[in-house]
């Protein structure tokens, strides 16, 4: 019985110390300055972006892996596209049009966490495939992306929990021009999506 007693009791504060430990290490993600080490986060990102000249949406579908220091709140990060969505829009605003919207990091992303907000800046080179119009191709291929990658800067829009995640919104953001690699009628691509004032939502959902 007092063997029994003993294991019980051990089981406890086995139990009382992973609780300690694991708020703790919450309290560190929370309130940087407490925590010193290197805590590693994956997120699931769900968002859109909305391009001004194509007056369209485009789903955003990707993982961000975040290695956070739990000292100062700051992380680097890696964002990788999961799917490629084909996007309808209107060329010159009624010419029936498709595309494939290919997203990959242009140079390392980064941000901070302190006190439940989230900065986090992405440099985002942009590629497009299978440009079609009215049921023609028209262009698109590897080479087809920005001249100029543009950079998310995206802010917390309510409480950020990095144990859960959280909902951020994007500064407004200018497209460039494309490569010469988009085809004979780049000029027409420039000419329906180039510009300022685009948009990202995006949601960041903690998956491990």
């Amino acid at each position: 019985m007092r063997i029994q007693s003993r294991l019980t009791g051990a089981r406890r504060i086995s139990g009382i110390a992973a609780v300690g430990t694991a708020a703790a290490l919450v309290g560190g993600l929370v309130n940087p300055g407490t925590a010193e080490a290197a805590i590693d986060l994956h997120y699931k990102v769900t968002g859109t972006a909305h391009v001004v000249k194509m007056n369209a949406d485009i789903p955003i579908e990707g993982e961000v892996d975040v290695q956070l220091n739990g000292a100062t709140g700051e992380f680097t990060s890696k964002f990788r596209q999961t799917s490629v969505p084909r996007v309808k829009f209107k060329a010159f605003g009624m010419f029936d049009s498709e595309v494939d919207v290919e997203f990959f990091e242009a140079a390392p992303s980064h941000g901070k966490i302190a006190g439940g907000n989230v900065t986090f800046d992405l440099p985002l080179q942009i590629r497009l495939q299978n440009i079609s119009a009215v049921g023609f191709p028209i262009g698109g291929g590897p080479d087809c992306v920005q001249q100029q990658p543009p950079t998310l800067s995206l802010k917390s829009t309510s409480p950020f929990v990095p144990a859960k995640g959280g909902d951020l919104a994007g500064a407004p953001y200018a497209l460039s021009e494309w490569s010469q690699g988009c085809g004979g009628f780049t000029g027409l691509v420039n000419m329906n999506s180039t510009g300022p004032d685009n948009t990202a939502q995006v949601k960041l959902t903690h998956v491990g």
